[in-house]
């Protein structure tokens, strides 16, 4: 009697089959296929040694490699592709909504209407690409730095202004992601991979689940100007009097693309479309649109003046020193410039995870202003 043959396993690659039109299901997870996308190969071909001819094949992607017949060190300086990835979403539909809707309850300075008065319509899961840049940023600087010290006392108190010679060494890693879309109207300029579990992208598994938008910024461009920030941001040669040497560059410099779940929940208030970016991942409002508190932003203005008005009157009175006066006054210039700026742009609420922060401010740059001049 011959024993019963088992039937075949399933394949390992197997697609998951598409996901229920029932709200509040939630996505199925990704394959965790072990190669890129189809349409991506991940090796490249066809090339040659140049020491001793012999016939390689390169990752996608990579630009340094050994030659495995003369050993050879390579340098690949054409365009090889770009490595892909995505991540898994973990939020579903009803989850989403909910996260949109507490959101549009929660402030002051949101129109205190919206809780009830909001109505949600249009939601959808998207796959927004980013650009991942990773870089070491290394550098030195050499030049004098400017300080001051207090001698004497009484009426013999006087302060001095001198310069040392200083030697500023960084190295400081560096993890930002760039919008590979135009996102003016989701705003969402940047996510937050730390943590998230990268998978290959498979383009098949993803329209099941949401759309998927195709990069459309370049990929050099973004390259160049993020490593031009990370260097500014990084230079040790900030705040020196004067710099004799100066020297900052990029190592280890690693470029990828990651496709980001985004929920895109829209909703109409007093006959007005507004949306609201639920991050797929983490559950947090990546980036939010709502009606300002016209209350809340006149309450600010007419407040901030009052104790700015009060302060300043109360000090006249009792402080003798100028310094004093002056430390005071640029404090309520920062202050008044701070209720301005709520005054001026808090009709409407623009704010999330992912949001681009405005250009600096008034109150910021009279912050800075005054921070170096009575504190450094």
């Amino acid at each position: 009697m011959s024993d019963a043959i088992p039937p075949p396993p399933p394949p390992p690659n197997a697609v998951p089959s598409p996901p229920s039109s029932t709200p509040g299901v939630e996505p199925p997870p990704l394959p965790e296929a072990e190669v890129l996308a189809p349409d991506l190969p991940a090796k490249v071909s066809g090339l040659a040694c140049p020491s001793c001819a012999g016939a390689l094949e390169v990752e996608t992607g990579v630009r340094v490699l050994v030659c495995p017949y003369c050993d050879t060190s390579l340098l690949a300086v054409s365009e090889l592709g770009l490595r892909r990835f995505a991540v898994e979403p973990k939020l579903g539909l009803e989850a989403a909504r909910e996260t949109a809707r507490g959101w549009l309850g929660r402030g002051w300075h949101k129109d205190r209407r919206l809780a009830k008065a909001a109505e949600l319509g249009e939601s959808f899961l998207c796959f927004l690409p980013f650009f991942r840049v990773e870089a070491d940023v290394v550098g030195v600087a050499l030049g004098t730095e400017e300080r001051r010290r207090t001698t004497g006392s009484g009426k013999r108190r006087r302060t001095e202004t001198y310069e040392v010679d200083v030697e500023r060494t960084v190295e400081r890693h560096f993890d930002r992601t760039f919008a590979a879309v135009n996102v003016a109207e989701l705003g969402v300029w940047q996510v937050d991979l730390r943590g998230d579990r990268l998978l290959p992208f498979d383009p098949s598994a993803l329209e099941r689940l949401g759309m998927i938008f195709p990069p459309t910024r370049s990929e050099a461009d973004v390259l160049r100007s993020a490593l031009d920030e990370v260097r500014g941001e990084a230079d040790p040669g900030k705040g020196l009097k004067r710099v004799r040497f100066r020297f900052v560059d990029t190592v280890r410099e690693l470029f990828t693309a990651v496709y980001y779940p985004l929920w895109v929940v829209r909703y109409r208030f007093e006959e007005r479309a507004y949306l609201v970016v639920v991050d797929g991942e983490d559950g947090e409002v990546a980036y939010g649109k709502a009606p300002g508190n016209d209350f809340y932003r006149a309450l600010m203005m007419v407040a901030t003046e009052a104790v700015v008005c009060f302060a300043a009157t109360t000090v006249v009175r009792i402080a003798d020193d100028v310094r004093v006066m002056l430390a005071v006054a640029a404090m309520g210039a920062v202050a008044i410039g701070w209720a301005w700026k709520k005054f001026r742009y808090g009709g409407v609420v623009e704010e999330g995870t992912g949001h681009r922060k405005k250009t600096q401010g008034l109150g910021s740059m009279l912050g800075e202003a005054a921070k170096k001049r009575f504190w450094r």
